[in-house]
């Protein structure tokens, strides 16, 4: 990949990896579905701001709007739900560790799901670490029953519906790729906005201070709006198979701003559930068998 690649890629990581960062600092004087709506709306405003720039059609949004209701509900309204409620009960550095798993529960998902996208054995192999990776994370909270169980199933089930969202995304890749973010973000406000007003009732919060506003105007123009152009740069100059280095990044700078800014702190297990995520997404991916599988050849020559 070329240098500027590189740093597309680790640009991307710290917008998404502070998405997590951004949530913490919301819920501290938000609900968790109003943190989530006004960075929806944010999001959407910037979104719509591109697609006029970009010289899209709005009435695509329109014309368009069983799939993108569909991934506004799947891919972004029941996810981010999840995850900042499931954020009221653990950091956002655990978080974005679980939340790395989406890539191994995709292709668990794919496997079901789709014709084209079985499971190889190096595939299956790699959702098996995945998976013993979530179970190490999971069991010290099983054994004492707290909320913290709770909490990290939320952000576990919301890899389950990225998962969705994920496989049914290439049902549209006849669109523009900001097309699809900005309907499915729009359509995520849709489903959003009277859940929000009959279960948080905004009108009767109080006013909050600067530094949730802010994080509501980061998570929403940076980790959104942005993160959705630099993703599709991303996948344009470097390809697919280079996204997933983002997944492996993205936790590493939501737990250096966790622990840095807002003093939260990994217990050892955490770290190594990371590792072993990590390690099978290693091996759902494939490159490092195939660079070994030609070092073996080349040494047998």
């Amino acid at each position: 990949m070329a240098i500027a690649d590189w740093i597309r890629i680790l640009v991307l990581s710290l917008v998404w990896g502070g998405s997590f960062f951004f949530v913490e600092v919301m819920l501290m004087e938000l609900p968790a579905l109003t943190s989530v709506l006004g960075r929806l709306v944010v999001g959407a405003l910037g979104l719509w701001v591109v697609l006029k720039v970009l010289g899209y059609s709005f009435g695509q949004l329109i014309e368009q709007w069983r799939p993108f209701a569909f991934l506004g509900l799947v891919n972004t309204a029941v996810p981010f739900s999840l995850i900042s409620l499931g954020q009221t009960q653990i950091t956002g550095s655990l978080a974005s560790i679980i939340n790395a798993s989406t890539p191994i529960m995709t292709a668990l998902v794919a496997h079901w799901a789709t014709t084209d996208e079985r499971l190889s054995l190096h595939k299956a192999l790699g959702i098996g670490l995945g998976f013993v990776g979530v179970l190490v994370l999971f069991g010290p909270a099983a054994l004492t029953a707290d909320a913290t169980l709770l909490g990290m199933t939320a952000g576990f089930v919301a890899t389950f519906c990225y998962a969705l969202g994920s496989v049914f995304s290439k049902r549209l890749k006849h669109n523009p790729p900001m097309l699809n973010a900005a309907g499915q973000i729009t359509y995520g406000v849709l489903w959003m906005l009277p859940l929000t007003l009959w279960w948080d009732a905004p009108w009767t919060l109080s006013m909050p201070s600067l530094g949730p506003i802010l994080a509501m105007l980061g998570i929403g123009l940076l980790s959104t709006t942005f993160a959705f152009y630099l993703y599709f740069q991303v996948l344009r100059t470097a390809g697919a198979s280079n996204v997933v280095l983002v997944t492996f990044l993205v936790p590493v700078s939501a737990s250096v701003l966790g622990m840095t800014v807002l003093q939260e702190a990994l217990e050892w297990n955490d770290i190594f559930a990371y590792v072993l995520i990590a390690l099978g997404l290693v091996v759902i991916d494939g490159r490092a068998a195939q660079a070994l599988g030609i070092l073996r050849l080349k040494s047998h020559n």
